[in-house]
């Protein structure tokens, strides 16, 4: 590519841009949350030697440090941003003018491109409104009480607030973020707490009035709250399977997470989707050298696959990664038994026993944390409504803010 590159520059070429990869080796052309950013500026940094044209690189740059960084070392001359500038259009205006805390951060989920592939609308996890940034104001204003602050309720009480409505906010906990605080943990996640950071930001911007450690109550909805339109966001609580804790040791992925339990060595987790894989891929040695001190992990899955209903770069990122720590994966699998110190389940007609393991650990969904009420007023969204992906929390937001 250098000497094609040289011949290009004869001809009259402007500049020479840099990129790679290919459809076989997922990943290589559009990187994975969690990877190095520019994964192509080795190469673009090595042709720039040899022309005196502009060279531009490209891949996973999504925040301007990194693009002054790569210019400033002799990486590249121009740096090429594609999905960051479809999760914030303002994307460089905003850097040109140090206001890089506004904007807002493009995770690398690749959830844009997934959709057009299949001729869906191109479509954004962190931005529900990529085509059009505008929000309306509202020819009504109201009083709206969001109850939750996950991703859907700030998102929720940001553009109710921008549309003219008296908003506030009332958080249980004293964080922002929901599950989202969760979801940030594993390898490869923490970006999530990009999204968390940027959102809670907006809230304060627009001064909303925020009450952490604020549990909303019947009382308080039917007196101060009286006249509010109230808005649900109270997200997920984690399943568990009752007639299986009968086992020496049990607990979900979210109490590993959250850091309110502590497994053992020898760890069965019970459902291969993302929520089971992460959180092995969380609790699995770098690497499978046969040290003692090594987790033994084992992830059962129903299916046929890991993470069914999802693709691209990222789950084949955490499939390797499983892989190469030694993580057993155990497909089409049905655990018919549990006692307290044997997990019994069947593959293939046969019937297998687990009899060494000191940790059972729950990752087999969600389920909705819905308060039940019959009043018309009371909105819900997100999980707490039908659990789903944070592109479906963050939309839902949106989507009922602009309808109140």
């Amino acid at each position: 590519m250098i000497y094609v590159s040289k011949q290009l520059e004869k001809t009259g070429v402007d500049f020479i841009h840099v990129s790679g990869g290919n459809t076989i080796k997922r990943g290589s052309s559009m990187p994975a949350p969690g990877t190095s950013p520019a994964p192509h500026a080795h190469a673009s940094e090595e042709i720039r030697k040899h022309v005196n044209i502009p060279v531009s690189t490209v891949a996973r740059i999504n925040e301007p440090w990194v693009a002054e960084e790569l210019i400033a070392n002799g990486k590249t001359d121009i740096c090429m941003i594609g999905r960051p500038n479809l999760c914030d259009s303002e994307f460089v205006n905003k850097a040109a003018e140090g206001k890089t805390d506004d904007i807002r951060p493009c995770i690398g989920c690749g959830r844009c491109l997934t959709g057009i592939m299949f001729g869906n609308p191109i479509s954004c996890t962190v931005n529900p409104s990529v085509e059009s940034d505008e929000i309306k104001e509202a020819d009504e204003k109201k009083k709206v009480l969001v109850i939750g602050a996950g991703p859907a309720g700030m998102e929720t009480a940001y553009v109710a607030k921008k549309r003219g409505h008296e908003v506030i906010l009332c958080e249980k906990s004293g964080e922002f973020g929901g599950l989202l605080r969760l979801a940030a943990v594993p390898i490869a996640k923490q970006e999530l707490c990009k999204v968390i950071k940027f959102m809670a930001r907006r809230l304060r911007n627009e001064g909303i009035e925020v009450r952490m450690n604020c549990e909303v109550t019947p009382e308080m909805l039917a007196g101060e709250f009286k006249d509010y339109e109230v808005v649900c966001s109270t997200g997920a609580v984690p399943k568990e399977i009752p007639p299986f804790k009968v086992f020496k040791q049990t607990m979900t992925a979210d109490d590993v997470l959250a850091g309110r339990k502590y497994p053992g060595r020898k760890i069965v987790i019970l459902g291969g989707g993302s929520v089971g894989c992460e959180t092995a891929d969380y609790l699995a040695p770098l690497i499978d050298d046969m040290f003692p001190a090594n987790r033994d992990i084992t992830v059962i899955e129903m299916t046929a696959s890991l993470m069914p209903g999802e693709g691209g770069a990222a789950k084949s990122q955490l499939t390797m990664r499983l892989k190469r720590k030694g993580v057993k994966i155990e497909l089409n699998s049905q655990v018919t038994k549990v006692d307290e110190t044997t997990i019994t389940y069947e593959k293939d007609g046969q019937e297998y026993h687990i009899t060494d393991a000191d940790t059972l650990i729950f990752a087999v969904g969600y389920a909705p944390n819905k308060v039940e009420t019959t009043e018309e007023r009371v909105h819900f969204i997100g999980d707490c409504d039908k659990v789903g992906t944070l592109k479906d929390a963050i939309a839902a937001g949106h989507k009922l803010a602009e309808e109140l």
